[in-house]
């Protein structure tokens, strides 16, 4: 199970005093990184799994410049991504998020993506990782000590809608790849990582692609995909962040419907400080 989190800081000013502002780094933040892949029986499923961590990773590292002291990749024991992180187990990941939550600051940007299998049992989605699985409510409760301002979390598994509410808050983008009662496996990251650097996807022509216009690249293949398969579709990707705990299927009309996409369409990944 990839578990990738996506969480972006910027100021609290920013974000409530200067609604038009992009929320890009400014000198005083710092980008750090969480990219959690998990276990996934299905070889081709999880070869294209392991390929958007990859190329998130590099996408982190070479266009955004992060520091490599800021990014940590937790994955399972087959993935290709392992020989430079640690497994992806329920203690490691943990481990990790605490050790963020003591070095970010409100200024930075914390970013945690979350990409693979899951399942819902008895109303809770359990993220399926190497040994035992995490709840979503676990996964709230452990991001809850980490003080940025202003994050983004992605979630690209089955039933990853049922997780928005409880990982929702002021200043957080949330995005999850199909909504809580699509139970199969997703193709979000196959699609959202590549327009994070693709000119298409920017839309409005000013030079940088935000998590909004990735978000509407991607949900629109992702219909493309099923309807040129003839396909029914099973995954529904779903953005919050607006704090009200109700994801949206169509953000980009946050001006017409005044709901989600506000934020997600100010939030940018530019150059780290």
């Amino acid at each position: 199970m990839t578990i990738i989190i996506l969480l972006a800081m910027a100021s609290e000013s920013a974000t409530i005093g200067a609604q038009s502002a992009k929320l890009n780094p400014t000198e005083s933040q710092k980008t750090y990184a969480m990219i959690v892949s998990g276990i996934n029986k299905n070889t081709k499923d999880r070869q294209a799994k392991d390929k958007a961590v990859a190329n998130l990773r590099t996408f982190l590292l070479n266009n955004v410049g992060m520091k490599r002291d800021r990014l940590a990749v937790l994955s399972s024991s087959k993935s290709p991504v392992n020989k430079d992180s640690k497994i992806s187990t329920d203690k490691n990941l943990k481990e990790q998020v605490n050790a963020f939550a003591a070095a970010v600051n409100p200024a930075d940007r914390f970013i945690f993506y979350y990409v693979g299998q899951a399942n819902i049992v008895a109303g809770k989605l359990r993220l399926n990782l190497p040994g035992a699985d995490i709840t979503h409510e676990q996964l709230a409760d452990w991001l809850r000590p980490i003080k940025a301002s202003s994050m983004l979390i992605v979630l690209d598994c089955p039933g990853a809608g049922l997780a928005v509410k409880a990982v929702s808050g002021p200043g957080r983008v949330v995005v999850a790849a199909c909504t809580a009662d699509e139970h199969y496996s997703t193709r979000f990251s196959e699609y959202f990582v590549p327009a994070l650097i693709d000119d298409k996807s920017d839309t409005d022509s000013d030079g940088e692609v935000s998590v909004l216009e990735a978000f509407t690249s991607a949900s629109k293949k992702i219909d493309d995909l099923y309807r040129r398969l003839g396909l029914l579709k099973t995954e529904t990707p779903v953005l919050e962040d607006n704090a009200d705990g109700a994801a949206s299927r169509q953000p980009w009309r946050y001006k017409q419907d005044g709901t989600d996409g506000l934020t997600a369409a100010k939030f940018f990944f530019s150059g780290e400080k």
